[in-house]
């Protein structure tokens, strides 16, 4: 197979840096920009950066222009019956709560229902939990099967004459689906109902129609289609956008104001209240006439480089794909059997591959899947059928080395264990192994066989209450104590790479007083051992998190035993 990538348009590829040394798999997240998008940033900047609407002089009227002008092109790649109808905001999930916050001021009524499905991003879900709870609105999900894919006829049969709202994504973020929206368009205005599609993930990979679709609205955002961030657009229908109340207030969105009121602009600056991103409106407009010009190279080569790397993908044993693979943008979305995905995803990062773990922002439709989340591989019009293979490798030496690189017996032999002979062993035991250990690979091996020396928590023992919040993986702490002089704790992730880091921000204090615990600064401690620079700020943070609810355990002891004296 032949690579078809437009890589050459993206210069971020091109210049010597860090960055090329990554394989970049998150587009789903953000895309990079190519050099149209850059080109048109940099001439605002250099030629053009006034406020628009807002002065008579030559240089303001042309860079109104090309703010208009942007709109005009934006109505035209999404088939808007009127560029009125496009309206600018920072994003999707910004467009999502306008649209939200307005519907609750006045359009909603009391025993009314919403419909939203099980994959909704966050931000397509949360808005209209707080619109629900104002208003006194059910909200209705639906419902989806062992992969995360609709329950179409269960869907469909949710929508009422009591619904007032159907609000669904194009595309999954979390998985990749591309979902069957028409049919609940359709139904949803046959009881009289109002749409809303989340179109972040397909406004770069689907051709988009929204006269066709027929939606009351439909958002995306700029920077997952090569655009800037803090740009996004909100379609609405006219008679839809007129009939709501405004949002934000503030300048260019009043007509006339007194002390006593105020009136509005016509749409589409009714909703643009302030000095908007200009920036970010004329580089959107040069991604969406990259993505026209280049459209059916972009299809072809990010649906290539899907189903070369779905092949891949189903051969390898312990591999679930989330989601429906035959019908889907360039996302793949899989776990594998009995390996926390954080492992993989450090061992990947560690390999110089950049994708995503997690739930996605889709943490209902993880739990109805019964797992914590995925790794999730975005692939876009940049990538390589060789970056694929790289991948592929780098999976499979990943998945050996969780499965059976740390089973085998500890071997004391610093030759063995590949320990820098050089360095001088003068920390704990756990941490002076890390600490020797020559290589990315063999500091992450130590890493895990340090895990191997926790005792594991009893299902009993892992309880919201010891839970410690803002871990990458789930982590729970039990802390005890004999008395001031002697505090122990255990500890216990499904990660075994973060179980290690555990075993090793504890061995420090195990069976320590209460007061060196609350002096013991455990960010310095990684430092000494060498750890920082294999941390993610994630996990770095959960590490902290960790330390800090030790802390807390310690400092109390000390007050409580004060107070008692």
């Amino acid at each position: 197979m032949t690579d078809i990538s437009l890589r050459p348009h993206f210069p971020c590829f091109k210049h010597k840096s860090a960055f090329n040394a990554v394989v970049y798999f998150d587009s789903a997240a953000t895309t990079q920009k190519p050099d149209c998008v850059l080109k048109a940033i940099n001439n605002f900047y250099l030629y053009s950066n006034v406020n628009v609407h807002r002065a008579s002089y030559t240089m303001a009227g042309h860079t109104t222009d090309l703010f208009e002008q942007a709109r005009v092109y934006v109505q035209q790649f999404i088939n808007a019956a009127e560029a009125a109808e496009v309206v600018w905001t920072k994003g999707a999930t910004e467009s999502i709560n306008l649209v939200a916050n307005c519907l609750a001021n006045g359009y909603f009524e009391a025993g009314q229902r919403i419909l939203v499905s099980g994959t909704e991003h966050h931000a397509n879900l949360v808005p209209w939990q707080q619109a629900a709870a104002k208003c006194g609105l059910t909200l209705d999900v639906i419902p989806v099967d062992e992969k995360g894919c609709w329950d179409v006829e269960q869907g469909l049969a949710l929508i009422t004459p009591d619904t007032a709202l159907v609000a669904i994504a194009q595309v999954s973020n979390a998985l990749g689906s591309i979902n069957p929206i028409n049919l609940f368009i359709e139904k949803a205005h046959s009881v009289g109902a109002l749409t809303l599609i989340d179109g972040a993930q397909a406004i770069s990979h689907l051709s988009v129609d929204v006269q066709a679709l027929n939606c009351d609205f439909y958002v995306f955002s700029g920077h997952k289609a090569y655009a800037p961030t803090g740009i996004g657009v909100l379609y609405g229908k006219r008679k839809v956008l007129e009939s709501m109340p405004v949002f934000l207030t503030g300048g260019e969105m009043i007509q006339q104001v007194t002390y006593a009121d105020a009136t509005f602009q016509p749409i589409p600056f009714k909703y643009e209240a302030g000095t908007p991103n200009i920036e970010g409106v004329i580089g959107l407009h040069a991604a969406l006439n990259f993505i026209q010009h280049n459209r059916q190279q972009i299809q072809a080569t990010e649906q290539a480089l899907y189903h070369y790397l779905l092949k891949q993908l189903v051969n390898i044993p312990l591999i679930k794909l989330w989601g429906d693979s035959q019908n889907s943008v360039s996302i793949l979305s899989f776990s594998v059997h009995n390996i926390a995905n954080q492992d993989l995803a450090v061992l990947l990062n560690e390999q110089g591959f950049a994708l995503r773990t997690g739930h996605h922002c889709a943490m209902p439709l993880m739990h109805r899947l019964g797992i914590e989340g995925t790794l999730r591989v975005s692939l876009c019009c940049y990538n390589t059928l060789a970056e694929i293979d790289q991948f592929v490798l780098a999976l499979n030496q990943a998945i050996h080395t969780l499965n059976s690189g740390v089973e085998r017996d500890k071997i004391e032999e610093k030759q063995t264990l590949n320990l820098d002979s050089n360095i001088e062993l003068d920390f704990f035991p756990l941490a002076n192994r890390v600490h020797a250990a020559k290589g990315w690979d063999n500091v992450y091996r130590q890493i895990m066989l340090a895990g191997k020396s926790l005792p594991r928590l009893a299902e009993h023992e892992k309880h919201q209450q010891n839970e410690v919040a803002g871990c990458e993986s789930q982590v729970w702490l039990s802390c005890a104590n004999n008395g001031l002089q002697d505090v122990w704790f255990s500890v216990d992730s499904p990660s075994k790479i973060v179980r290690g880091l555990l075993a090793l921000v504890i061995e420090p204090l195990q069976h320590q007083s209460a007061a060196q615990i609350s002096q013991f600064d455990a960010k310095l401690y990684l430092q000494q051992i060498g750890l920082e620079k294999h941390l993610s700020e994630s996990r770095g943070n959960g590490l902290m998190a960790v330390a800090k609810r030790i802390k807390a355990y310690a400092e109390q002891m000390i007050h409580t035993s004060g107070h008692n004296l």
